[in-house]
């Protein structure tokens, strides 16, 4: 695999005559080149399999006779199903994400008969079977991840009412190992480490009266059931579930989305491996009869929203809880539009920003309205879209936690593919920035446990991350030609930062703590040549590491002060 640099593209920003319409989503499915689907709507995956940037995107019908493939085109969908070799097929699951040691997204798809096949990515628009090759004929893969850490993206399949993990032994080919026996009215399945020991857990729903189930990873290939330990019990069908960090401490929550006689359930991570219901104070106990939930920040507030897509149309359709950053969640489908008359039953979702444009889109397929494309238009705010490309880790970083801090506010998301039945989201994060201009630091928490470090990076760009250890927590980041110094260091109360610039330059100097967070803006102007001294005073500041970063035009240089 080629290490590619880190890559900065400046996105686009939802400009400031949009800040006063009205958001809403917009049905473009037709003008955007997609239509021609037959039956009812079933599964939605997401993904970009060409490497070009744009989230491409694979749906399927209920029926079990029907699956398109279409390739995003910037400003309209090309059908390439029978052009890259995908014709006469179903989908179930439509899985999206890098497992055949390439540079390419691989669509990974479950028909609702059974058959599972691996289709692997030329980068072209057309595809290779390779399911015989890679040995999982028999498999029915529900969730991908990094079960063993060893950088390769393994299937996590139920089969026979067996549950199996095809460990990827990163040729293409797979190995099944059998981890436990679940429930027959197996669901959905969701991949987490909820407990942040490196290694990922499992939760799963089910579709009947019988109850959930975590599975603790423990480390050595064995699973562990700590459902009643973590309090995350839930005793009756649950069809939609999905993982996020909706209160934006660095733990994943849990939400389950009722198909029973319970309200749905917010398992509000405590950060020491047990969970609390919180759906009833936060007002996201839902309705009985969810098809499919999703965690999204719709309006780039900072904050995961709630969707929810309901079997009972006619009284409440689907549902968007807004997350108001204070443990209180307000519905607003109707206004944005998602809600009403003929709209719902969604059996699958997947969100993406199609169009590139910092507002996340939708993609549902139900009964009702079968095949609609939602763009999300007058969004507010500013954003940060960012993929990972693991060198260490896994290719597409998934189980990595990204840390955004904007003044002293973390923002937390996880890289992990979606747990619902029929569902599937691009893997690139979106952050919103709630119309901050920057963001102090991006911190990257990569799988294979390296931790990598950005600093003051401009708000609405859409970056590519490579996993790199030289960036890390502490490391040094030096740039050529630029002349730099602090006396002393450690330091007990004060040190002198001393710099030399040798044309007119804006310079700007800035001081993070240990997180990222911004502590203090010590220069920011137009400087003649010269050298300068600027005093950073630590009085007051608890001992431990401290960076400054000095920009000079547009060469940076990063250093770390001690504190004693």
């Amino acid at each position: 695999m080629n290490k590619r640099i880190l890559i900065l593209c400046l996105g686009l920003f939802c400009g400031h005559a949009m800040l006063y319409a009205q958001q809403n989503f917009q049905n473009v499915t037709v003008s955007m080149g997609i239509s021609g689907q037959t039956g009812l709507g079933h599964a939605v995956g997401w993904g970009d399999i060409d490497d070009d940037g744009d989230p491409d995107l694979g749906l399927s019908n209920q029926e079990g006779d029907g699956f398109w493939f279409y390739l995003n085109e910037e400003n309209h969908f090309t059908n390439i199903t029978a052009s890259g070799g995908l014709s006469g097929l179903g989908g179930n699951k439509i899985i999206i994400a890098e497992v055949t040691g390439d540079d390419y997204n691989d669509l990974i798809l479950r028909t609702r008969s059974g058959t599972q096949y691996l289709f692997e990515s030329n980068g072209n628009g057309t595809f290779n079977n390779i399911t015989t090759s890679a040995g999982i004929t028999s498999a029915s893969v529900y969730n991908i991840a990094d079960f063993d850490n060893d950088g390769y993206t393994d299937l996590l399949s139920v089969s026979n009412d067996n549950f199996s993990i095809l460990y990827n032994n990163g040729d293409a080919t797979f190995q099944p190992a059998q981890i436990i026996s679940p429930y027959e009215s197996f669901w959905g399945v969701a991949v987490l480490d909820y407990d942040r020991d490196g290694f990922m857990d499992i939760y799963h729903t089910t579709y009947s009266n019988q109850p959930n189930m975590l599975l603790h990873n423990n480390g050595d290939g064995t699973f562990t059931n700590t459902t009643l330990q973590a309090g995350v019990q839930y005793s009756d069908g649950a069809h939609a579930i999905d993982v996020g960090d909706f209160n934006n401490d660095g733990w994943i929550d849990i939400y389950l989305g009722s198909y029973s006689s319970l309200n749905c359930s917010l398992f509000k991570n405590n950060g020491d491996g047990t969970f609390t219901d919180v759906a009833g104070t936060t007002g996201t106990s839902g309705h009985h009869d969810t098809r499919t939930v999703a965690f999204i920040d719709y309006n780039n507030d900072g904050w995961l929203d709630i969707f929810s897509s309901h079997h009972d149309f006619y009284s409440y359709s689907n549902t968007m809880l807004r997350n108001n950053g204070d443990y209180t969640f307000t519905g607003v489908a109707v206004q944005l539009g998602l809600s009403g008359e003929w709209i719902g039953d969604y059996f699958g979702q997947g969100w993406a920003d199609y169009n590139l444009d910092g507002a996340i889109d939708l993609f549902a397929a139900g009964h009702i309205d079968k095949y609609r494309l939602f763009k999300n238009t007058n969004c507010p705010g500013s954003f940060l879209n960012i993929q990972l490309i693991g060198i260490e880790s896994n290719t597409n970083g998934i189980g990595a936690q990204v840390d955004v801090w904007v003044s002293g506010q973390r923002i937390s998301r996880n890289v992990l593919p979606d747990g619902g039945f029929h569902d599937n989201s691009d893997l690139k994060l979106h952050f919103g920035l709630d119309g901050a201009y920057s963001a102090d630091s991006i911190i990257i928490y990569w799988p294979s446990g390296i931790v990598q470090k950005l600093f003051g990076i401009n708000a609405n760009q859409f970056l590519t991350i490579v996993e790199d250890e030289t960036t890390g927590l502490g490391e040094e980041a030096n740039i050529e030609n630029t002349d730099i110094t602090v006396y002393p260091n450690p330091v007990i109360s004060t040190a002198d930062i001393q710099y030399t610039i040798y044309s007119i330059q804006y310079t700007n100097l800035v001081v993070y703590d240990s997180f990222g967070r911004k502590i203090e803006t010590l220069v920011e102007k137009i400087q003649e040549p010269g050298t300068y001294t600027v005093t950073f005073d630590t009085e007051g500041l608890p001992a431990g590491v401290y960076f400054y970063k000095l920009m000079v035009g547009e060469q940076v240089e990063m250093r770390k002060i001690i504190k004693q």
